[in-house]
C-alpha cells in the first residue's frame, strides 16, 4: 500500500491513548480509505501526553508513553501553536479547516464540532472496536 500524499489524518489525543490500548486504529483506517495517509500530531497534543505520561497515575501514565512511541515511529509532529484562550480542540479544528485534514478522534465534543464546520472525521465504533469514517470524500 502506497502512501498517498492527498489524505492527510491528524490523531488526537483521545484516539493516541486507544491506539496505546492495542487498537490498531492506523490499520484499520488504511483499510477503510484504501490508502496509507500522511499521519500527523500538533505540537498542542504531543505536549498533552507528555503531560499526562508526566503525571497521571500509572495506568494513564503507561497508556501516554505509548501513545508517544505511536507518534514518534508512525507520525509527523507539526509545529503548531494554541492561540492565547484556546484549548487543544480548538487548535485542532482550527487545523483542521486551514489545512484540509481528517481529524481521528473520539472525543463526542470535538466530533460534533468538526461535523458542524463540515470537516472530515475518523472515529472508533465502540460496540464494534471499528474504526468509521465520515465526511472524507470518495475521490481520495
Amino acid at each position: 500500500m502506497s502512501q498517498n500524499k492527498g489524505i492527510t489524518v491528524l490523531l488526537d489525543t483521545n484516539m493516541l491513548l486507544i491506539m496505546a490500548n492495542g487498537i490498531p486504529v492506523l490499520e484499520q483506517i488504511e483499510e477503510k480509505l484504501l490508502t496509507k495517509p500522511r499521519y500527523i500530531v500538533i505540537k498542542p497534543v504531543y505536549d498533552e501526553l507528555v503531560r499526562i505520561a508526566d503525571s497521571e497515575k500509572p495506568s494513564i501514565s503507561r497508556r501516554a508513553r505509548l501513545a508517544l512511541e505511536i507518534v514518534n515511529r508512525y507520525c509527523e509532529i507539526v509545529d503548531y501553536a494554541v492561540n492565547p484562550g484556546e484549548k487543544v480542540d480548538d487548535a485542532i479544528l482550527r487545523y483542521a479547516s486551514e489545512n484540509n485534514v481528517v481529524v481521528a478522534t473520539n472525543d463526542k465534543e470535538l466530533r460534533r464540532r468538526l461535523r458542524s464546520r463540515g470537516l472530515p472525521e475518523i472515529y472508533l465504533r465502540e460496540e464494534s472496536w471499528r474504526i468509521d469514517v465520515e465526511g472524507v470524500p470518495s475521490f481520495y
